[in-house]
């Protein structure tokens, strides 16, 4: 490749290694959803089977660029990170679905109650999202603090919970530092 083609072309640093990823993304790349409704991937002459979208920078930059993952292949990453604004409508879209679901997490705004049971909190809480109950294991180390007020509490089942401590009542709040 040119010099000057490289210059112009967006680059992505990828542990050391700068790849362009015009040269292979996103012109050529489809994202759609089968029959059964599962992603697919379509590059010129091959399609992968049951994909997954990841964000790339989930907190930093969550509408920026995204990894496409090959689920068949234990979720390996399938090519360089592709930008969601340069993606076509429909794949877009499909993208856009798929990081909903993947990334789904709700806002627990009041805690009803924490049961903990031989290693696990049984959690039954009010979300923006309606009220849930879902199971911790290992609360103390599985608890990601984001920073002073935000925590992330992950279940069982892989979904994530934030939690806003400014915004829970006084109750809530001494149920949840029981855990942290």
């Amino acid at each position: 490749m040119k010099g000057s083609q490289m210059a112009d072309t967006p680059q992505v640093d990828l542990g050391g290694v700068r790849e362009p990823y015009h040269d292979r993304w996103p012109g050529a790349l489809r994202l759609f959803h089968d029959g059964s409704g599962r992603l697919r991937l379509a590059i010129d002459d091959r399609c992968y089977v049951d994909v997954k979208v990841a964000r790339a920078f989930p907190m930093s930059d969550p509408d920026g660029y995204v990894a496409i993952l090959d689920g068949a292949r234990r979720d390996m990453v399938i090519g360089p990170l592709v930008r969601l604004a340069e993606l076509d409508q429909e794949s877009r879209q499909a993208a856009l679905e798929a990081l909903g679901r993947r990334y789904f997490m709700p806002l627990i705004t009041r805690v009803v109650n924490l049961t903990e049971e031989f290693g696990a909190v049984y959690c039954n809480a009010e979300t923006d999202r309606g009220r849930r109950q879902f199971v911790v294991r290992g609360a103390r180390d599985a608890i990601e603090e984001q920073d002073d007020t935000t925590l992330l509490i992950p279940d069982v089942d892989g979904n994530r919970y934030r939690v806003d401590l400014a915004r829970l009542d006084a109750r809530s709040r001494r149920l949840l530092e029981r855990l942290v």
